[in-house]
């Protein structure tokens, strides 16, 4: 199994030796979904030694600060592109140059994050990971992923009757994710997963409305903020955050509709 974190953490740490030389979203958001794997693992091996509480609380520390900041530079791109679609021919100048302002600072606060790093903190990493891989057995193994996504499904329970809220949709993303991920990680060592492909299809399904919802709401958001920011608009803005909150709405039924039917076999 430490295979697969090794591939992993070899090229994260080549991403983040890039990204100091010449910060690029596109391999900013790279380095997020090694982070995130990376995360993953962490929480199989805290299920298997749970007795050690430095594991749980220290070993991914010191990139949480920098997994958070790669997150803006994605929720920035979702955003940016949303309006990129939605905008069709109309000219909306003020909001682009508000968006031109936020690209350049964030991506600066990023950039001077990532330089800062020491590279200690990759050295203990592996070291880490390294040292609590050994000696690993399937059965272990199997029972850890397992527990990991047992409490990732009763945690997405919270929204199962009625019509979902923001939070438990964002929930439900998240921990849809999670359990992709051990799921591949299981299939990769060997050891069968917990769902039929037939959960699965349904969970990719789920999983890709829910990013289109996702999409929708933080630019709905973001939008807003630049409305509150400027109280004097034209009302094609206006059109533009009523359309955005009609959309928004009709994808949450959709992802309703689709976790309710998901939610059974779970």
């Amino acid at each position: 199994m430490f295979q697969l974190f090794e591939k992993q953490y070899r090229e994260a740490r080549s991403l983040t030796d890039a990204l100091g030389k010449s910060f690029r979203s596109k391999k900013a958001l790279e380095l997020e979904e090694k982070l995130i794997f990376v995360d993953v693992y962490l929480h199989i091996l805290n299920k298997i030694h749970f007795k050690e509480e430095r594991l749980k609380f220290e070993s991914f520390s010191e990139f949480r600060i920098l997994l958070k900041a790669l997150k803006r530079v994605h929720h920035y791109k979702l955003v940016s592109r949303t309006f990129d679609e939605e905008k069709g021919k109309v000219a909306y100048s003020l909001y682009e140059a508000f968006l031109i302002a936020e690209k350049r600072d964030l991506y600066k606060d990023v950039f001077e994050l990532i330089i800062s790093r020491s590279p200690d903190i990759w050295e203990s990493l592996y070291a880490t990971a390294y040292g609590y891989s050994r000696g690993i057995k399937p059965l272990t193994v199997e029972t850890a992923t397992r527990k990991l996504i047992d409490e990732e499904v009763e945690y997405m329970h919270i929204g199962e009757k009625g019509t979902l809220e923001s939070q438990n949709m964002r929930d439900i993303k998240e921990g849809l994710q999670v359990i992709t991920l051990v799921e591949n990680i299981k299939i990769a060592v060997g050891l069968s997963p917990v769902f039929t492909t037939d959960v699965h299809e349904n969970m990719s399904q789920l999983l890709k409305v829910l990013g289109k919802w996702n999409q929708t709401s933080l630019f709905a958001q973001h939008l807003n903020y630049f409305l509150s920011e400027n109280e004097e608009v034209s009302n094609k803005y206006l059109e533009l955050a009523k359309r955005m909150k009609a959309k928004k709405k009709r994808l949450a039924l959709e992802v309703t509709s689709l976790w309710n039917k998901l939610f059974p076999k779970m």
